[in-house]
């Protein structure tokens, strides 16, 4: 009896040990560049007309990635059909000038760039400066060529910290995440992601 006690004592303590360390196999956060969807190439958008579910305010920008709006004291899910391909993501930040509302914003369901995608980050002032493995540089490089003219979302656990129109092919395998809170949150950041990898 003694030893099928230890034996699962053990096995406990391996199993707690595995989900609370932040070296082990699981990132601690997920990092994602995602193609967006313009509210005009949404199939039946759901978000339309007046506010529905959650308090959502629809964009009425036909050329936008942000489909809605909600209050920022608001609870947000919106579960698109798995037949879409879409899902919906809400932004870091408030991106009205008086900080009221979160933007709600369609992606592709897949990042096409995930944590493995990583090299290194640095923090640079209110911004964490990316680099991009070889293979992460490929996909960059294939991302920004087939998007130009168009927003990508790049996001930190599902929310979207910055949504850059790519005006170019970019080959050197880097990125930056800019416009953060503060130095302290780029620093933070970073070091998450260089965690997570």
């Amino acid at each position: 009896m003694k030893k099928i006690t230890v034996v699962m004592l053990s096995l406990l303590l391996t199993a707690f040990a595995c989900n609370n360390n932040p070296k082990g196999n699981e990132p601690t956060v997920s990092f994602g560049i995602y193609e967006t969807v313009m509210v005009q190439d949404l199939p039946g958008s759901a978000i339309a007309g007046q506010p529905g579910p959650n308090n959502l305010i629809p964009n009425t920008d036909s050329f936008s990635a942000i489909v809605a709006y909600v209050h920022v004291d608001s609870t947000f899910t919106i579960d698109a059909p798995v037949e879409q391909e879409i899902k919906f993501l809400r932004t870091a930040y408030p991106v009205d000038p008086e900080k009221q509302y979160y933007g709600i914003v369609a992606v592709r369901r897949h990042p096409t760039m995930t944590n493995s995608d990583l090299k290194t980050t640095k923090p640079d002032k209110d911004a964490v400066k990316i680099s991009f493995t070889m293979e992460g540089s490929k996909k960059w490089a294939e991302m920004t060529r087939n998007n130009i003219g168009k927003t990508i979302a790049i996001t930190i656990d599902d929310l979207v910290y910055i949504m850059p129109k790519v005006m170019a092919e970019i080959r050197e395998g880097r990125a930056m995440i800019n416009g953060l809170e503060s130095e302290e949150t780029a620093a933070r950041l970073s070091a998450v992601l260089n965690d997570g990898q």
